[in-house]
């Protein structure tokens, strides 16, 4: 199989339920949640024994990355219209004149202006690269979906 390219899916029983705003956004300004599905396309060429990677190590480093999410809140620390008013055992924030407060182990700072779908599927593509021990993979997908039919993808290729 050398040179051949091949793809394999990894599509069912990923994802994480998790709360977040979009600041400056009408409607989704509002505190609200979603229940995630995220899914996974590795293009490479198989190894010695026929693998492109294996199954069981992808949906290792995906549910690992999911699980930092689920039940959590997602905020944006990198938008300057939310303000970290304090931090200890609770976690306050002001956004546009609101102001906010959560346990601070529910929270999950991750580096974005918003905490929109395309962002979440950046930043688990970013990781998965980083954590996918495969020399021969060309390209990953990552698609991230916060309800049926609406969601983001992220490609990242590796080699040519």
């Amino acid at each position: 199989m050398k040179g051949v390219a091949m793809l394999i899916k990894l599509t069912k029983g990923l994802g994480f339920s998790s709360a977040h705003l979009i600041i400056e956004h009408e409607k989704c300004e509002r505190l609200h949640g979603h229940n995630y599905r995220v899914g996974v396309t590795v293009e490479g060429e198989p190894n010695e024994q026929g693998i492109i990677v294996d199954f069981l190590e992808l949906k290792r480093i995906l549910k690992q990355l999911c699980g930092r999410y689920d039940h959590h809140i997602l905020l944006p620390e990198n938008n300057p219209a939310l303000k970290r008013l304090s931090e200890g055992a609770s976690t306050r924030i002001a956004v546009r004149g609101r102001e906010f407060e959560f346990p601070s182990e529910n929270v999950v700072w991750l580096p974005v202006v918003n905490t929109t779908v395309e962002e979440l599927a950046r930043i688990i593509a970013d990781e998965v690269v980083q954590n996918l021990p495969y020399p021969n993979v060309r390209r990953i997908t990552i698609w991230v979906e916060e309800s049926p039919g609406q969601g983001a993808t992220e490609e990242r290729r590796i080699k040519d």
